[in-house]
């Protein structure tokens, strides 16, 4: 980009912020959230073992549900692959089944007959 269209952009910025400051609940709320960021920067600045206490526990948490995550994927895989294995052996057992029913049925009138 070139200069002027960045400095066109940061006047453009600086005006309409300038005009959104004329609304009153606009103003307010910008006064707010300034307060509220510096004394968030403040308390990092004074605190700053809180913040590495955060980010370490956050990242133990990321940790700990990314191997739950990795843990129920090799299950499921596991379970995944079984069903691939014992599917034709099931389909198998069910047609040899059906088979041995096949036969059986015309047999049924004929014990009772003899």
């Amino acid at each position: 980009m070139s200069k002027k269209m960045v400095q066109g952009m940061m006047i453009g910025a600086l005006v309409g912020a300038a005009i959104s400051l004329f609304d009153r609940k606009t103003r307010e709320e910008f006064v707010e959230n300034t307060k509220r960021v510096s004394e968030k920067t403040v308390d990092l600045i004074k605190h700053p073992q809180q913040v590495t206490s955060a980010v370490k526990e956050n990242i133990h948490e990321v940790r700990t549900t990314f191997e739950q995550l990795s843990d129920d994927l090799r299950f499921l895989s596991s379970k995944m692959n079984e069903l691939n294995e014992t599917t034709p052996e099931m389909i198998s057992m069910i047609k040899e089944t059906q088979e041995a029913f096949k036969d059986i049925k015309p047999n049924l009138g004929k014990g009772n007959d003899e």
